[in-house]
């Protein structure tokens, strides 16, 4: 099988304008753990986009790797439009921002090429938070409360945090400590952007990665996420791959419940929660792709998930895990560190 592997950041979706350097850290990690998983996989050709302000020896190698550099003169479409012979199937990782991940979803539907990703349907009720939200919760699934954010109350806000609605990450989700930081806060949002509150709730940032298909999950692991808050914003700086181990039919039951919610889910998925102080589980959002915890799965446990991703259309997954130990991903340092 010939595949496209198209990481939004690092394969040349934002040729035309400055690179996200909030992002691409965590592209890379993704894209170059994803690399390493299909390169080991035998009758697997990999076609990989790569923006061409990147350099070449950032890029894993591996046998039947070829790279495509993307230039600031190519319209990326028209480029894949053309060049769609050369692929069967696409991995795609891309923002929900703005729609991305849906657009290119599409597009590569268009094509009828096999998506090793959820389909836009999944796609896009994941990329509305406020959506999500209210969804998990008519299926009695519990979620952080979160509504609409009236640009003319910021004042009232203090212990809340706001977010695009659409956002990825944290990126664009900001915390209002104090009722002063409102003001300060109110420059940096754009009236154009639909944006919503939710409480601030204390406990640990944790997300469970897991694979979806038709209707059921399959729990892989529990991650910790660990975040500084940098002029009001949000920044992940690390994540702890592997932790919790004890509660895992607790976490393969949410992810179920997830599954039984959204049954267009298919492949890779994360679930951004909160563990409250009482040991509550809010879910926060539901990543429709590969998210930063993956770089650091098989170190932990042995696994190669995108091989088990590739076979899901024929074969239940089997998650025989040969290791057993926590990896920290770190974002600003592109490392996996085992422990």
């Amino acid at each position: 099988m010939r595949l496209l592997v198209f990481e939004f950041i690092t394969g040349g979706g934002f040729i035309k304008q400055a690179l996200p350097q909030s992002l691409l850290q965590e592209g890379y990690l993704m894209r170059n753990a994803l690399l390493d998983d299909l390169g080991i996989i035998a009758d697997l050709e990999l076609l990989v986009l790569q923006d061409e302000r990147l350099a070449l020896n950032d890029a894993a190698l591996g046998i039947g790797m070829q790279y495509v550099q993307i230039t600031q003169t190519v319209d990326l479409q028209t480029f894949l439009s053309a060049r769609q012979s050369d692929y069967d199937a696409v991995w795609l990782i891309a923002p929900e921002t703005d729609g991305i991940l849906a657009q290119w979803c599409q597009f590569f539907s268009e094509q009828s090429k096999y998506l090793f990703t959820s389909a836009q349907q999944a796609v896009a009720i994941c990329q509305d938070k406020l959506g999500t939200s209210k969804l998990l919760q008519q299926a009695g699934i519990a979620s952080v409360p979160s509504r609409l954010y009236d640009f003319t109350a910021m004042d009232e806000f203090a212990g809340w945090v706001i977010k695009v609605n659409d956002s990825v990450g944290c990126d664009q989700v900001f915390l209002i400590a104090r009722g002063q930081d409102g003001a300060r806060l109110l420059a940096q949002l754009a009236v154009a952007k639909t944006y919503i509150i939710q409480p601030f709730i204390k406990g640990r940032s944790l997300s469970l990665s897991c694979l979806f298909y038709q209707g059921n999950a399959y729990y892989i692991c529990c991650n910790q996420q660990h975040t500084e808050i940098e002029q009001q914003q949000f920044v992940l700086t690390a994540c702890k791959v592997n932790i919790q181990n004890n509660h895992a039919e607790k976490y393969q039951a949410l992810c179920q419940a997830v599954a039984e919610a959204i049954p267009q889910l298919f492949g890779y998925v994360g679930i951004d929660f909160i563990e409250t102080e009482t040991g509550e589980n809010l879910i926060l959002e539901i990543n429709p792709r590969l998210t930063t915890s993956y770089a650091g799965i098989k170190a932990a446990l042995g696994v190669n998930i995108a091989e088990l991703v590739l076979k899901l259309p024929e074969q239940v997954p089997l998650i025989n895990k040969t290791r057993d130990q926590q990896v920290t991903v770190d974002i600003r340092q592109g490392l996996t560190n085992a422990s």
